[in-house]
């Protein structure tokens, strides 16, 4: 459907929502008193706030507190155990997704939801998810937890209202603004089942008055979380031992929690001019270091590092003397019972004019693969009232983020004797600038409430950066013509062709309606134009919603919008070789543009939008002391942006990517590109409950529980672009059904706290041509508790566990261990098989 059409049938619906207005409030109904405004929100309508269950559109409100009593300091975990629909990844050695963690809201990939601070805009991270969605999102853990006032989450399509990104919906953090007073935590924890994963934590909070009028609300957060291993010894490594080479680590690979440190800082800042006018600032700055270990490099078998064929590799420094180098089965050799690895040592060694890099690691090696991250970033702006009643914010905001990643503990094959062991193969930086001025005035239409008109424009510019910082990373060498591979071995460095800087510009215009037609019904219409005017076009998007009130306590809603995702920068030109895993197996594989021409031979072309159909009805209702809601909603994406199949490369596509720019291309075994050629359905029902109970002496119980089944329906694409592993990972790689509770016991000085969560079961598919590998991971429910004790009114003690009862995963099954298999659980999961975590916590109150 194009946009015109969507927009007229956008037209006739509200025609027919206010066809509604005829039919007036009863009498009786409209001198009843309107019910006190308790959690308010502000996020998806311009106009009055409201509470949760009297807007238009699913919100959901967190205070500070839901924040605070929860165990895990990583802010997608907590969200993830207070949003049903909301799931985050287990990623152990998967690249940029270790270092950024991508999540789902609704099913939809990270870049489909909007993020906000104080309802401005959040700039990208630098990090670019080289895997199945091929999302660029930003970074959530880089806000302090302790800064946080409220968060709001909209779960509901806001294009219209907000521009790209909002399409599963919009997480609004709202930071404090405090004064006076602080506070300051510290935790200390650790994995019960392997001792290991230690967790070292520091938080702290605190107001200062700014002249008479303002405020200075300074927040931190430190994080030390050391790495865990949940890995198994290899069959192939193990084998190497038991013939004899003890050089091989025990276990050659970890899998588990990267070695993480993360210093996270935040100001909240404002002051109150008079004449109704205010100015306001909040800015940023984080560092992040996160390191993880690779695939093991096997010293019988890695080509182009150990081996050529049958044989050992070794690099003749002398090509030109007349002799050679000596010819090394692979394997054991039935004479000496000596493993090939270890004789390629020993003939390296004596022979100074042939090199093995089994001289340098005859147990192989396994790269430790990481990312430094710097992000910085400020919104300033001035807001008001003018003597017309119109309010008025305008704003500037920026944001930087830099992505430097390094790579220990390997080598640049095709540099022989003098490969360094240590690369940094480059820097991805994202820089984000937007300029904002949003109007509202109420006019008065002879309806229930003024007519609340709210409109503005938005300039915005994306730069995408990517430049080289290690020649070595991607030199080709002098041994590259003798069989070696090229560049550092895991995560080959960003050549010369492939840097570059790329940028995207795009301003906006937007108005919103909203209006209490009668005290019974609220109607809401919003429309957006931007255009992307350096890059892909324009686009229009329209959203209506109305609210109709049953009762007091009882609403029905509804939403239909259109949406749109404008792919970044970064996605349409990143370029990229690192070690990837194809049917269970390491590869070799790159990461080339759309546009690029062997990515054109295989479908590819220029990355557009995506544009979404969203629709949501639902109902809310306050019953005795339980607040309800029921949601459903539907999603449909064209041209949804997601990352290709894995295309095998011949020896004659290995040099047109060289030739194209793409270094180290004849090491490369397959690649992807990015494509907009899918087209999904995503539908499901949100049940959301919160209600507490006074147990007199016994002390207060607040209990809060949700429910979310969620399907993921892939339409249409090009038969062969998407392997059978992506259409089920797709459809299936996450759990239809979640559930969280959570219930809060205060009595006297104590708090007992009890959370579940609830994950339905879903598919994992390690193999795309044998079905029989198929997995049905069972479901599962992850208990966590807190047991804390207020001293005084300043200090707070907490004991507490996460995965209380040490619940795992599936095991992998016997019949899929393979020599390369080192996971004893699966580990692409909804949820982390390093089981129980213990912690203490001291909060302090000044």
């Amino acid at each position: 459907m194009n946009k015109s059409l969507k927009l007229c049938t956008l037209s006739s619906t509200l025609v027919l929502l206010g066809s509604l207005t005829a039919v007036g409030a009863p009498a009786a109904f409209a001198q009843e008193a309107a019910p006190e405004l308790e959690e308010v929100v502000v996020t998806g309508s311009r106009g009055a706030p409201r509470t949760a269950l009297e807007s238009a559109a699913p919100i959901d409100v967190f205070s500070a507190q839901d924040f605070q009593d929860q165990g895990t300091s990583d802010m997608n975990d907590l969200l993830r155990n207070l949003i049903p629909t909301f799931n985050v990844d287990v990623q152990d050695i998967n690249d940029s997704n270790s270092l950024v963690r991508p999540a789902t809201l609704r099913g939809l990939p990270a870049d489909d939801t909007l993020v906000l601070i104080n309802g401005k805009r959040r700039h990208r991270s630098a990090a670019i998810q080289f895997g199945r969605q091929g999302t660029h999102f930003p970074d959530v853990a880089q806000i302090p937890p302790i800064a946080l006032r409220q968060v709001e989450v909209l779960r509901d399509g806001a294009s219209a209202q907000y521009g790209s990104d909002a399409i599963a919906g919009v997480i609004n953090f709202i930071l404090k603004e405090n004064s006076e007073g602080g506070t300051f935590e510290a935790k200390h924890g650790r994995l019960s089942e392997t001792d290991d994963g230690m967790l070292n934590y520091f938080a702290g909070n605190v107001g200062f008055p700014l002249g008479d009028n303002g405020f200075a609300s300074i927040s931190f957060d430190k994080t030390d979380q050391r790495r865990s291993d949940r890995g198994i010894q290899r069959g192939d490594a193990q084998a190497i031992i038991d013939a004899g080479n003890n050089a091989v680590r025990v276990n050659v690979m970890r899998q588990g929690l990267p070695d993480t440190e993360m210093m996270n800082f935040f100001v909240n800042a404002g002051v109150d001019l008079g004449n109704q006018q205010e100015v306001y600032t909040f800015s940023g700055y984080s560092e992040k270091d996160v390191e993880l270990g690779f695939f093991w490099r096997n010293p019988e078998n890695r080509g182009g590092v150990f081996t050529s064929g049958a044989n050992q590799l070794f690099a003749d420094l002398t090509p030109n003397d007349g002799f050679g180098c000596p010819v090394i089965p692979r394997g054991v050799n039935p004479v000496t019972g000596t493993t090939s690895s270890l004789a390629a040592r020993d003939a390296s060694l004596a022979d100074p004019n042939c090199f093995s890099f089994a001289e340098r690691h005859p147990g192989g090696y396994t790269p430790d693969f990481g990312g430094e991250n710097v992000d910085m970033s400020n919104v300033t702006g001035i807001r008001g009232e003018f003597d017309d009643g119109t309010s008025y914010d305008v704003s500037i905001g920026n944001g930087f983020n830099e992505m430097s990643y390094f790579l220990n503990g390997t080598t640049n094959p095709s540099m022989g004797p003098d490969s360094p062991s240590n690369f940094k193969p480059g820097i991805y930086t994202t820089i984000e600038n937007n300029f904002n001025v949003d109007l509202v005035k109420g006019f008065d239409v002879g309806m229930y409430s003024d007519l609340n008109v709210a409109y503005g424009v938005e300039w915005r510019r994306e730069i995408f950066k990517v430049r080289s910082e290690d020649q070595d990373s991607y030199r080709i060498g002098p041994y590259a013509d003798q069989g070696f591979g090229v560049g550092s071995d895991g995560f080959q460095g960003f050549g010369p062709d492939q840097q570059g800087s790329w940028d995207r510009k795009n301003w906006g215009f937007y108005v919103d309606l909203e209006v209490d037609v009668t005290e019974r019904l609220l109607l809401g219409a919003a429309l957006r134009y931007e255009d992307f005017y350096n890059t892909f076009g324009d686009t229009t998007n329209g959203k209506l919603s109305a609210r109709y009130r049953l009762t007091e306590t009882m609403n029905l809603r509804s939403t239909v919008s259109t949406g749109f995702r404008a792919p970044s920068p970064g996605q349409a030109n990143i370029s990229n070789i690192s070690t990837g895993v194809v049917d269970s197996i390491p590869v070799t594989q790159g990461q080339i543009p759309p546009t690029n021409p062997i990515s054109q031979r295989f479908g590819g072309e220029e990355l557009g939008p995506e544009e979404a159909d969203n629709f949501s009805i639902g109902w809310t209702a306050e019953i005795g002391g339980l607040d309800l809601s029921i949601d459903y909603y539907k999603i449909d994406i064209d041209e949804r942006i997601l990352n290709s199949a894995t295309f095998d490369i011949t020896p004659a596509i290995a040099q047109e990517l060289e030739d194209s720019g793409v270094s180290g291309a004849r090491s490369i075994v397959s690649f992807n590109y990015y494509t907009n050629d899918m087209s999904t359905t995503n539908e499901g029902i949100e049940i959301v409950g919160s209600w507490s109970m006074d147990w007199q002496e016994m002390g207060t119980t607040d209990f809060s529980a949700s429910y979310a089944y969620t399907t993921q329906e892939l339409k249409d694409f090009t038969p062969g672009l998407l392997t059978r592993a992506n259409i089920a990972d797709l459809e299936d790689g996450i759990p239809s059904d979640r559930a969280n509770f959570r219930a809060n016991h205060n009595v006297g000085d104590w708090r007992f706290t009890l959370q579940a969560n609830y994950y339905g079961d879903y598919r994992s598919v390690p193999s795309s041509d044998d079905p029989s590998r198929d997995y049905t991971v069972g479901a599962k429910t992850i208990f966590g508790t807190e047991i804390a004790y207020m001293l005084g009114d300043r200090y707070t003690f907490i004991l507490g566990a996460d995965n209380v009862f040490n619940t795992l995963p599936e095991r992998v099954r016997p019949e899929d261990f393979f020599s390369f298999t080192s996971n004893e659980y699966i580990t692409s999961g909804a949820f982390s098989p390093n089981g129980r975590f213990v912690y203490t916590r001291v909060q302090v109150n000044f």
